[in-house]
């Protein structure tokens, strides 16, 4: 399970309890996220992320695996597919990148995270829990504002400040977002073999579903779209239990899907 930015593996924490019956599953911290490990020598592009999982994947001794990335854990989850044929088996990308498309807030902080002032501010905003609620509740992360409740603040905002490192971390992955890469996604979708599910929030407001519909629509034979109503950017934290059938119905067709609450 692959984060995007600006999160890390908790943000996983809501559909975990629903998969781990069924499977045995990894919620991996991206280099410069959560509690990863991570140095001025840390390669930070996309093919360093995807290198590193694959290592992961190694070191468990690992023989076949599925990927669920979201956002930009979508992509590195779809170059694995790629990268790591013989072992992946199915990929699942929630919200992710579209070719063609980067929502235009990104080059700007990349512009800005590489100037002093521009990381500065960008500290100061994050200090400030009035100003963050108000950027994220209109920027589509959710369709329901409450989300951006206390325990959302203190995961994905507040906890970047905890240290310099921390904070220096959440630029650096940013600034690995590669648009070139993001602008050729079609010439990597048609190298993919196996089976992939694109999961989205009806009211995304970072990367349309309509450009989700029209990616999808390219790929017919290779991939599949759910939709999920009343949700935005963050399905899997707004309406986990939808999402987990999607995922555990796709990941073994053959098996009914059977959530704990189901059984209650």
């Amino acid at each position: 399970m692959l984060h995007g930015w600006p999160f890390h593996k908790a943000s996983f924490r809501k559909l975990l309890p629903m998969l781990e019956p069924h499977y045995t599953c990894y919620a991996l911290d991206a280099a410069g996220m959560g509690e990863s490990g991570w140095s001025r020598h840390t390669n930070f592009s996309f093919y360093g992320h995807v290198e590193r999982v694959r290592a992961f994947a190694d070191r468990m001794k690992l023989t076949g695996y599925s990927v669920i990335g979201h956002d930009t854990g979508g992509t590195f989850a779809r170059m694995l597919a790629v990268s790591d044929a013989a072992r992946v088996d199915r990929i699942v990308a929630i919200d992710t990148e579209v070719p063609g498309h980067l929502p235009g807030v990104v080059p700007k902080l990349q512009w800005a995270f590489r100037r002093r002032w521009g990381r500065a501010l960008f500290k100061a905003a994050l200090g400030s829990p009035a100003l963050m609620r108000r950027w994220l509740g209109n920027v589509g992360f959710f369709f329901d504002k409450r989300m951006i409740d206390d325990e959302y603040m203190d995961l994905f905002v507040t906890s970047w400040l905890r240290s310099d490192h921390a904070y220096r971390g959440l630029l650096e992955y940013l600034l690995g977002v590669d648009h070139s890469f993001v602008a050729r996604l079609d010439v990597l979708h048609a190298k993919i073999e196996v089976p992939m599910l694109f999961v989205w929030g009806e009211k995304d407001g970072v990367f349309p579903v309509k450009r989700a519909r029209e990616m999808v629509a390219r790929m017919p034979d290779k991939a599949s779209l759910a939709v999920i109503e009343r949700a935005g950017f963050l399905p899997h934290e707004e309406r986990p239990e939808e999402v987990a059938r999607h995922v555990l119905a796709f990941l073994n067709p053959e098996v009914p899907v059977r959530l704990r609450r189901d059984t209650a």
